[in-house]
């Protein structure tokens, strides 16, 4: 009989090689629950704020939740954290894929990361041995390519985070790539694993096991609930068009961030929208493991020959932010960031950025909307830090300290922003400026408010719109520290959370 954990912490000290391995402490784990409360309890204790991000002392932490390795929809979702390179705050993303479950099965609930190494390396975690491998006929390679090579060499069935040119040559926000079109996206843990020296990190998977205090129980409770869950609205409607589908919307309400925030909405939104992805480019759905919403939408460009997951937020940044309506150069964009390793929220605002400010004479450089030739270049140079991508790999905030043009940056705490536009949502104004770790979208999930129409609707502002985002946030919270998926906010109310956390770790919350 389990408890929900693995009921094991992995310490890691690359500048020593070597690796211990702790209990997890019961009283921390009911407290604290998993995930995102895991891992920024740890760096509070560490006092993180104490280092600078690209020191050896810097963590890098890797968490999951209790519900990692069930059959529970939507749990397959795993936690970075760490103190980042970007904003200089308590940084932190979460992916989903099949990480969480393998990190499961290697029987570690959190592995925490600290020193740097001399010359580049590679790690490979199992259940019983941790391995230091040189990385040097890796270093330089691109992150997706990387990673086939691992898996290749681990098993299809390990799981491989690993860094692009753009982590490795500290680009403040850098991204962490894992079953090759999920990443740790934001806030730059790219960046802190490159700066440790880490090309990549794999999980050979061990023994799997049950791992709820009733395993019986959770199964009977599963087959009535994922029932539910597969006819649940928001679940279908993710199965129908993924999140591209919010293109369309956002144009409709006017909050599709276009032209670096200059518009909320662009001409010929419609090529970028779902329905024309669906009709020219579209190859078939992808999902996270034990999920059937099935959100990720992989696309190609026949015309360039390139394959990739497409997003919603990678349509606004290196899309209609940067005057980009083709969807082949799209994908081609989108192709190269994730190659490179970089985050392509903060990505298409930089550049963005870069194309405002060369029109208003802050800086010299040869681009426009749209300019597809050049903008393809800009990422490469960004990623390698070669001339104004140098600049440039610092991040809107730093860009504009540097160059006088702070009234033109937008960004909340150094994080550029997601693809909702805070004049036409109010709800999610107050979720940007609130949020933790910056200009965040999904702590609040604020967005999800407006668009329904909840609290007043998108144009409010008083007290019931309040109200509705701190419940948002709150509930967001323990969905970070189960590492459950934020699409499941529909479903996973407090009482359905609250009862199958009791049957999974025995507790009596």
């Amino acid at each position: 009989m389990g408890s929900g954990y693995s009921e094991r912490i992995l310490y890691i000290d690359v500048s020593r090689k070597e690796h211990r391995v702790e209990p997890l402490d019961k009283g921390f784990a009911r407290k604290f629950v998993g995930g995102k409360g895991f891992a920024n309890y740890i760096l509070y204790k560490y006092r993180i704020w104490s280092y600078d991000p690209y020191s050896p002392d810097n963590l890098l932490i890797f968490s999951i939740g209790p519900f990692s390795g069930t059959m529970i929809p939507m749990a397959s979702r795993a936690w970075a954290a760490f103190r980042s390179p970007l904003t200089n705050i308590l940084g932190g993303s979460n992916l989903g894929g099949y990480l969480a479950p393998i990190m499961r099965y290697t029987g570690y609930d959190m592995v925490i990361i600290r020193g740097a190494s001399e010359k580049p390396l590679y790690i490979v975690i199992r259940e019983r041995s941790v391995e230091y491998v040189d990385a040097k006929d890796l270093w330089g390679m691109d992150a997706i390519e990387t990673e086939k090579i691992l898996r290749k060499e681990y098993g299809e069935s390990s799981a491989v985070l690993a860094i692009g040119p753009a982590g490795e040559n500290l680009v403040r926000y850098a991204m962490i790539n894992h079953d090759y079109w999920r990443q740790f996206g934001r806030t730059g843990g790219g960046a802190v694993m490159g700066s440790k020296k880490i090309k990549a990190i794999v999980f050979v998977p061990g023994e799997r096991r049950d791992y709820a205090a009733d395993p019986d129980k959770l199964r009977s409770y599963l087959r009535d609930f994922t029932a539910k869950f597969v006819k649940e609205a928001g679940t279908t409607a993710l199965r129908d068009g993924g999140t591209p589908r919010l293109v369309e919307i956002a144009n409709r309400m006017g909050f599709f961030p276009s032209l670096y925030w200059s518009q909320v909405t662009i001409d010929g939104w419609e090529k970028i929208s779902w329905e024309s992805f669906r009709k020219n480019n579209f190859i078939k759905p992808l999902a996270c493991l034990y999920c059937s919403a099935s959100c990720h939408r992989y696309v190609e460009s026949k015309k360039y020959d390139t394959k990739v997951d497409i997003e919603y937020e990678t349509i606004f940044a290196l899309g209609s932010n940067i005057g980009v309506t083709d969807p082949d150069q799209l994908i081609v964009l989108n192709d190269i960031a994730d190659r490179m390793g970089l985050d392509t929220i903060s990505l298409g605002n930089v550049i963005g950025f870069a194309i405002e400010l060369s029109k208003r004479g802050f800086l010299k450089l040869d681009i426009d909307w749209g300019d597809f030739e050049k903008i393809k270049q800009l990422i490469y140079d960004i990623a390698y830090r070669r001339g104004v991508g140098d600049l440039l790999a610092e991040g809107v905030k730093r860009v504009a300290e540097k160059l006088g043009a702070e009234d033109l940056a937008v960004h909340v705490k150094g994080l550029e922003p997601a693809a909702y536009d805070p004049r036409s949502l109010k709800g999610m104004a107050l979720g940007y400026a609130i949020a933790g770790r910056g200009a965040d979208h999904l702590g609040t999930m604020a967005y999800a408010i407006d668009i329904a129409g909840r609290a007043g609707g998108k144009d409010y502002l008083g007290p019931e719109k309040v109200k509705a985002v701190i419940e948002y946030e709150n509930l967001g919270a323990i969905m970070d520290s189960l590492l459950l998926c934020k699409f499941g906010r529909y479903i996973y109310t407090f009482p359905v959370i609250t009862e199958i956390l009791n049957i999974v770790t025995g507790f009596n919350y």
